[in-house]
């Protein structure tokens, strides 16, 4: 953990992870493969921060992370320290403390509380949430800025058939992959769009700190965890992947690879398979009055969905929601079919005809 070089090592990510996670993975059962996404995040956001001086090293990314954990550490304290730290070092430097701060909070939550500078280019959408924390501790932000939401009283109806496949599909709505906890399900481009946090393998880190990697699956989500993040947030997220990205659904896997392939092609951020690994909710499981958290914006993407009519032969086929509606149009559109071609063929027949009628003539 002596530099900032990447790719990291299998015990480098170890430690990295046993430092900001408290996950204590062993050596000889440590499955690369559940923190490869996070890690993609974790590169792109050191190699974009502004704070170089006082993360020199991955040791020192770590550490901060550490130091912004501890109970009575508030942001002012933190910023204070490494202002501190900033000064008994020699040279001129533009490196702000609150740099610093940013990237721990990312690294740690996955949430901004400020963008990232590098050579004058941002490495966020301009759109992308971004929390208020002047002070007080990481806590207390987690607590004021990441809270319930259950303003809306709506009745609505969490169907088998509400994934995020159908809602690309069926409703047209695009799905875009955020690696920003706070905009996870947040509707965008006057609901045109849903944006979907994925990264299951970094709230299974927050969740099962201290349980060794392989054993992930086999823990009940409603585990004990000793995560800065609330244990209902977590447990709620994984249940709304779970809902929009069915784990026994074979069109939802290739669906969900074909999504990866893209954002490939993109040389974008890649998908986190343990997305596809949340289970899949029972019908008692999918009620509305089981989210607290992304209640709300359940609710918002639930009536988009059911109030969104097909604008294509596409979305007409694939859209089953009413029964007896699709089976009228269709009936529809065969008669109609049937009646153009038809149609054509005695146009053609007495066209033929005329003409054969005029050859035989005298």
């Amino acid at each position: 953990m002596d530099s900032r070089d990447f790719p990291l090592s299998s015990k480098t990510k170890q430690a990295i992870l046993n430092t900001i996670f408290d996950v204590k993975p062993q050596p000889d059962n440590f499955d690369e493969l559940y923190s490869d996404s996070y890690f993609c995040y974790y590169r792109k956001v050191v190699e974009n921060s502004r704070a170089q001086r006082t993360t020199k090293t991955h040791r020192d990314i770590a550490n901060l992370v550490g130091l912004l954990k501890r109970p009575d550490a508030t942001r002012s304290s933190v910023e204070s320290t490494l202002r501190k730290q900033l000064l008994s070092e020699a040279g001129d430097s533009d490196e702000i403390p609150e740099d610093s701060v940013n990237l721990a909070v990312r690294l740690l939550l996955m949430v901004s509380t400020g963008g990232f500078l590098t050579y004058g280019h941002s490495i966020t959408l301009s759109r992308e949430t971004k929390l208020s924390w002047k002070d007080g501790t990481i806590k207390d932000l987690v607590n004021t800025q990441i809270a319930p939401q259950i303003m809306m009283r709506e009745c609505v109806k969490l169907e088998k058939i509400f994934n995020a496949r159908n809602l690309e599909r069926i409703a047209g709505i695009e799905i875009r992959w955020t690696s920003n906890l706070a905009d996870h399900l947040r509707m965008r481009d006057d609901d045109a769009a849903v944006e979907v946090f994925h990264y299951a393998s970094f709230l299974r880190f927050h969740q099962n700190c201290h349980i060794p990697l392989p054993d992930w699956q086999v823990i009940a989500l409603r585990a004990q965890t000793c995560s800065i993040l609330p244990p209902a947030l977590i447990d709620e997220t994984i249940r709304t992947l779970a809902l929009l990205l069915p784990e026994h659904d074979r069109d939802t896997e290739i669906w969900f690879g074909k999504q990866q392939a893209k954002l490939q092609k993109r040389r974008k951020l890649p998908l986190d398979p343990l997305a596809r690994e949340c289970g899949q909710l029972k019908v008692e499981e999918r009620q509305i009055g089981n989210f607290e958290y992304w209640h709300d914006r359940l609710v918002i993407l639930k009536q988009v969905f059911d109030e969104a009519e097909p604008s294509n032969i596409q979305q007409w086929w694939c859209d089953r929601r009413k029964r007896v509606q699709w089976y009228t149009f269709w009936v529809a559109a065969i008669i109609l079919t049937l009646t153009i071609i038809f149609g054509s063929i005695q146009c053609v027949e007495g066209a033929l005809q005329v003409w054969l009628a005029f050859l035989a003539r005298p």
